[in-house]
């Protein structure tokens, strides 16, 4: 599978070696245990999810190529269409009903030994627009791409150090227009980082659930307990 995301992993080191410095000049981004993330082979990163921002932050500190799991309708927000598509972003459907393609391509990012990114809270921490509040309840998906890609989570935290809340410029109405659903719509406001830190836990290992029985509800308690252990060590849990 070697060479498969050539085109999308020279289009994201592009993107971000042009995006870096601005990113680095308005946002203060800390990191530990950036060793945790393996340097090479399949693995799953999986954060909570505060910002819009949040898959910038973690991509500029982490070395490799990331493939990200957004949701489908960002397809629909100008720029956005044509960053996924260059990049290998892999959009999901937020109903449940995951296309086989989606599916494929997630699979393939794993066999390939590339790293999938996840932020299983999806947007309903942003809907819910409590950024004081705690981790919204997960998306379970990240637990069977782990089993059957057969490959380590590495959970990380996004720690804010300092930040502003910002009302969002786009007009509900405007949102509507590019057919973003009701509740994203209605989101009144933003984070956008100032200072923030990202923690890397030690990698979960597959190997350990396999044999359990509801492993991948017992996969996603222990990646959400890892998270919430780095959250709480800054009171933010």
């Amino acid at each position: 599978m070697e060479g498969v995301f050539e085109a999308e992993k020279d289009s994201f080191q592009k993107i971000k070696a042009f995006a870096k410095p601005f990113l680095d000049w308005m946002v203060d981004i800390q990191q530990e245990g950036i060793e945790n993330v393996p340097r090479e082979g399949g693995c799953i990163l999986v954060g909570n999810h505060r910002s819009d921002m949040d898959p910038f932050v973690v991509a500029s500190v982490v070395p490799r190529y990331i493939s990200w799991i957004a949701a489908e309708y960002t397809q629909r927000i100008p720029v956005f269409k044509n960053l996924i598509r260059e990049t290998g972003v892999i959009p999901m459907q937020i109903d449940g009903n995951v296309s086989v393609a989606s599916i494929k391509k997630t699979m393939s990012v794993l066999k390939s030994g590339e790293i999938l990114g996840i932020f299983p809270e999806g947007h309903d921490y942003m809907v819910k627009n409590n950024f004081s509040g705690p981790m919204v309840k997960f998306h379970e998906g990240f637990a069977i791409f782990a089993l059957r890609g057969k490959v380590p989570i590495v959970p990380f935290a996004l720690i804010p150090v300092e930040e502003d809340l910002e009302t969002i410029p786009v007009p509900s109405y405007v949102r509507s227009l590019f057919g973003l659903p009701e509740e994203v719509c209605k989101i009144p406001h933003r984070v956008n980082y100032k200072k923030v830190r990202i923690e890397f836990c030690k990698p979960i290992r597959y190997e350990d659930f396999v044999n359990s029985a509801d492993k991948e509800k017992l996969l996603v308690h222990t990646v959400r307990e890892r998270m919430t252990e780095k959250l709480r060590a800054h009171g933010l849990a």
